[in-house]
């Protein structure tokens, strides 16, 4: 299926189909008629030749995403958000995984010149990325998703400091009042958020606030676990529910308590932050403050299709909707109690 043939089959020219199925805002036409081209263009299943148009205007309308894990169904739910928006309108994304500067140092230099990306979006925060943001010649635009820092101008976010209240509040309003809190490092964007929704939560309620159940973690697995242990090992006995800052994170904890044979949530009360497939199949089920990833995912595409293509200087967008999943892994102190 080619332009001409569509032209043929819906009656309009083939410069405005194109500008049409490239969203050309430009572009003065009835939105029936944008309704149609488009239909058309989906049922006879025609494929905009990218290929060609780069050639034609030497872009090669690609983004490159950096991520630091593959495995993470958070960054998962971002970039399905994302690719979606970049199918439709024409880009192609290329996925970049690293675990840490030592690979970037090589990776995005490549996916500059030999890919010839035109914009890169990070999954992961890194000092260093820096040296991409400063508009030097050759230099692309530059996205953060999910994270923001200093010198950073373009990112797009989650409002995650209600979200760490609602977990807290959650825990709460179950009856705990000496909660702890797996936290990452308080320097970042990220774990600074959640902390002060924690802090928040305690202010909001009137509950006394003691930062030593707080315990340094991170976002995966064995973080979680080992926090959970060192935790332990200060604060046994002193708290009943733990706000962990993410789903791994908070899955490893459930994993170092079994191991000491404290049962969640009949000992203690877990809840996670975001939500995925593993908080719904492990066992205990997690409970989470759910976020609109893709949302996230697809609002930092069109930024960056903004910012590739100069409508405009930088792009910042803050994503809000937290959602609380109450799942088994959490419950009263009264049915504590009782059991």
């Amino acid at each position: 299926m080619t332009l001409k043939l569509l032209a043929e089959e819906t009656g309009f020219d083939i410069s405005t189909i194109s500008r049409v199925l490239r969203d050309d805002a430009s572009l003065s036409i009835r939105s029936e008629n944008v309704s149609i081209i488009k239909r058309a263009a989906r049922e006879l299943n025609y494929i905009p030749d990218t290929a060609a148009r780069s050639l034609r205007s030497a872009r090669s309308y690609s983004i490159g995403a950096i991520l630091p894990s593959l495995q993470n169904q958070i960054h998962a739910q971002i970039v399905e958000g994302a690719s979606r928006v970049f199918r439709d309108r024409g880009y192609s994304l290329i996925i970049a995984h690293s675990a840490g500067w030592a690979d970037e140092r090589e990776m995005v230099p490549d996916l500059i010149a030999r890919n010839r990306v035109e914009g890169l979006m990070s999954l992961t925060y890194r000092e260093d990325l820096r040296r991409f943001t400063n508009g030097q010649a050759g230099i692309v635009p530059f996205m953060a998703v999910n994270w923001s820092m200093p010198g950073f101008d373009s990112a797009v976010t989650l409002d995650e400091r209600p979200g760490a209240r609602l977990a807290t509040e959650h825990l709460i309003d179950l009856g705990h009042r000496h909660i702890a809190h797996l936290s990452g490092d308080l320097r970042r964007f990220n774990a600074a958020e959640r902390y002060a929704g924690y802090q928040d939560a305690h202010d909001k309620r009137n509950l006394p606030f003691s930062r030593e159940l707080t315990q340094t973690a991170g976002y995966g697995y064995e973080d979680g676990a080992r926090a959970m242990d060192e935790l332990l090992d200060r604060k046994s006995g002193d708290f009943t529910a733990v706000f962990a800052l993410s789903m791994l994170t908070a899955a490893g904890a459930i994993a170092a308590l079994g191991r000491r044979g404290i049962r969640v949530p009949r000992d203690i009360s877990v809840i996670g932050f975001n939500d995925g497939m593993l908080a719904e199949v492990m066992t205990p089920s997690l409970s989470t403050v759910a976020y609109p990833l893709a949302d996230l995912g697809s609002a930092a595409a069109e930024g960056m299709i903004s910012l590739v293509e100069k409508t405009v200087p930088t792009f910042r967008q803050v994503i809000s909707g937290a959602q609380l999943i109450h799942r088994e892994s959490t419950r009263s102190v009264r049915s504590r109690t009782r059991n």
